[in-house]
């Protein structure tokens, strides 16, 4: 995931899985029955096509896990660090449906499910540990009154921004950054949210995510001539 994010030429699996592609790992993987390493690419890939905004490959990656019945599995079988995973993957999972169910397609409300379960999980463990959990339900919340448009949904976003600066997650306080910034697009809110893309950038800069970096800087070059800042 390092490798991907950083924009690293390098073949991740190389040391363990003889250079193998990370399709073929996870063909592998299936043939032999490997649930753990299956289970741990998917929810891999996910993460790494929401955060560089492929979010077709994003969904298409949920419903294959769905598909192949390997997420229902994780609770009964994870260890502590599968387990950590799975609980960020359950945000991201929300975020990709809340995405898509924006859309109004033919599966809202399917989206909307995966969404409202990612929010519901997300509210018990925020409970358990706000220091983790806090950001990630309220960016959850914020996208959530976006789809139903509410006007909640920037103090949410503003709230998240705040918990993720305060507790050092500088990737999810970028996230919480652009996704306010989206939601200002469609209020036309140019220059608000021009300042918020600049502020995930920096926040992803921070992270070393090189990738992430590039991908907001094209939409803060698309942005800056509608902005009476830039004038």
């Amino acid at each position: 995931m390092t490798f991907d994010l950083m924009g690293l030429e390098k073949n991740a699996y190389e040391s363990h899985f003889g250079g193998l592609s990370e399709d073929a790992v996870i063909d592998f993987a299936m043939k032999n029955k490997i649930t753990n390493l299956s289970r741990g690419l998917y929810q891999k890939i996910r993460y790494v096509k929401y955060m560089c905004g492929d979010m077709d490959a994003a969904a298409k990656h949920y419903d294959l896990q769905q598909q192949r019945d390997l997420y229902a599995e994780c609770a009964g079988q994870a260890t502590t660090g599968r387990t950590v995973f799975f609980l960020t993957v359950t945000f991201i999972d929300g975020l990709i449906g809340l995405y898509f169910a924006r859309k109004h397609r033919d599966d809202e409300a399917k989206w909307t499910g995966v969404a409202e379960t990612a929010i519901e999980h997300m509210t018990k463990w925020a409970k358990s540990c706000s220091w983790n959990f806090a950001n990630k339900l309220s960016l959850l919340q914020a996208e959530y009154f976006f789809l139903k448009d509410d006007e909640q949904a920037y103090s949410c976003y503003k709230a998240s921004i705040k918990q993720a600066r305060e507790h050092r997650f500088n990737h999810e306080e970028g996230l919480a950054h652009e996704k306010l910034a989206t939601y200002l697009l469609h209020t036309n809110k140019h220059d608000e949210a021009l300042q918020h893309f600049q502020d995930a950038k920096k926040c992803y800069e921070t992270w070393y995510a090189h990738v992430l970096v590039r991908r907001v800087e094209k939409a803060i070059a698309v942005l800056s001539p509608l902005c009476t800042s830039s004038r």
